[in-house]
């Protein structure tokens, strides 16, 4: 069994990333800051989850940050038209009959024999009704920062980017999935899925993840 993709989107420097996997070793190499510890760093936390693995609201794409800020001051979006939006991770699976599926039996999404693709979909989710708490929420403090204002002349009211900064982990959720993948095509289909968090599955009956970083004042030696 391997993942031979991975696919990332609006965490840090990665708006839209995908990479393909070797079935040995893969290398990213790149200057800095170009989103290579951000890869492993979404996996950890993703897939180590605890407070100390917490997402922030740093960790947001600056891109995203954009989209957020249309979303929550701008005009009300109708449920019908509302579009989650967050964090993605998913990671692309294939799996060979010499595998034992003793632990990936149960987010198997397709009976068939042939189709030996597994999709596992991890989100940081603003859904529609966080969505409605968000705004309003907003537009209290937002009014709660201009009094301060009149009060005091001097005072500099904080923005929407300061609020999300203290309070976005109680608005974006954290859900996991099996995803259904078309064999043939290996397209995606986010309707029809599996929810991990629902039916008790554990991911780490599946995937063993461990971040080792870098020690940079080693020598050479050492």
């Amino acid at each position: 069994m391997k993942i031979f993709k991975i696919q990332i989107e609006n965490f840090r420097l990665l708006k839209n990333f995908s990479i393909d996997l070797e079935d040995e070793l893969s290398l990213v190499i790149g200057k800095n800051n170009t989103g290579k510890t951000s890869i492993l760093s979404v996996l950890d936390k993703f897939l180590n989850q605890s407070e100390k693995n917490k997402f922030y609201f740093d960790d947001f794409n600056i891109d995203f940050k954009k989209d957020l800020k249309d979303l929550i001051e701008g005009e009300g979006i109708e449920e019908k038209d509302y579009k989650e939006k967050g964090i993605k991770l998913k990671l692309f699976i294939q799996y060979t009959g010499t595998c034992n599926l003793e632990n990936i039996s149960r987010v198997m999404m397709d009976l068939d024999p042939d189709n030996n693709y597994i999709v596992l979909g991890f989100e940081y989710l603003l859904t529609f009704d966080k969505y409605i708490d968000i705004r309003r929420d907003f537009k209290e403090f937002s009014d709660n920062e201009v009094n301060k204002q009149k009060e005091n002349k001097d005072y500099i009211p904080k923005t929407l980017y300061d609020f999300l900064r203290k309070n976005h982990d109680k608005y974006f959720k954290s859900y996991r999935k099996s995803i259904e993948i078309n064999k043939d095509t290996q397209d995606v289909n986010d309707e029809d899925y599996i929810n991990l968090d629902k039916e008790l599955i554990s991911i780490k009956d599946i995937i063993n993840f461990k971040y080792i970083s870098a020690r940079r004042e080693v020598a050479n030696k050492e």
